[in-house]
């Protein structure tokens, strides 16, 4: 089968790559022109996440993992961004509980040989049930609803407890031994959903 001769277009195009160069940029031995508009890789915003999980509920590849450790008799959350299975679908920062948890950048290549260079990792102590030690919230998760409520708040000691604690109003003790049975001083204890609920449904107290 004969090859077709070149077209005179295809030629003024090999000409001119010959003399101009090629058409395709250099990267990676040279920094790519990115337009502001490009959304690349999320990141977190420290102020405004709350460490809440949220984002990782909705991660479609999982690049968000969330866990649980012990540190020094605290409880801590950590959030942790995986950059090298994100797909930059945006998800993450478009249903943030807070909508201002997570930022895009401009950066799109994380190429590494190490993988914690692509980690990005966020942390906040939690809040535990005073009765039976259940982890409940974050901190900050717990402050950033008593804000958005404002004298509501007040109502739920769960809520105004570790807000108080913040501004050093309270001094909350969690190193006391809680008696097992459920007591009506309870009710004005830092409590998971469950407690609360065995604290208004307890018989003695209606």
């Amino acid at each position: 089968m004969a090859i077709r001769k070149p077209k005179v277009r295809e030629l003024g195009e090999a000409i001119r790559a010959i003399i101009k160069g090629p058409f395709t940029t250099k990267f990676p031995f040279e920094e790519a022109d990115i337009i502001p508009e490009f959304r690349g890789f999320p990141e977190f915003v420290d102020e405004d996440c709350i460490r809440c999980g949220a984002c990782s509920e909705v991660c479609p590849v999982d690049a968000i993992e969330v866990e649980e450790v012990e540190e020094n008799g605290r409880v801590i959350r950590c959030v942790r961004f995986r950059y090298d299975i994100c797909i930059l679908c945006g998800q993450c920062g478009a249903l943030c509980t807070t909508t201002k948890g997570i930022v895009y950048t401009n950066e799109f290549d994380k190429s590494t040989f190490d993988r914690n260079e692509v980690i990005n990792e966020i942390e906040d102590e939690l809040v535990l049930c005073e009765k039976c030690g259940k982890s409940i919230t974050t901190k900050k998760h717990l402050q950033w609803i008593a804000e958005r409520i404002g004298e509501k708040a007040y109502a739920n000691p769960t809520l105004i407890l570790p807000y108080l604690e913040d501004k050093n109003l309270v001094d909350i003790d969690t190193n006391i031994e809680e008696p097992p049975e459920i007591l009506r001083e309870d009710l004005y204890k830092i409590l998971c959903p469950e407690c609360r609920r065995a604290v208004w449904m307890k018989e003695n107290f209606l």
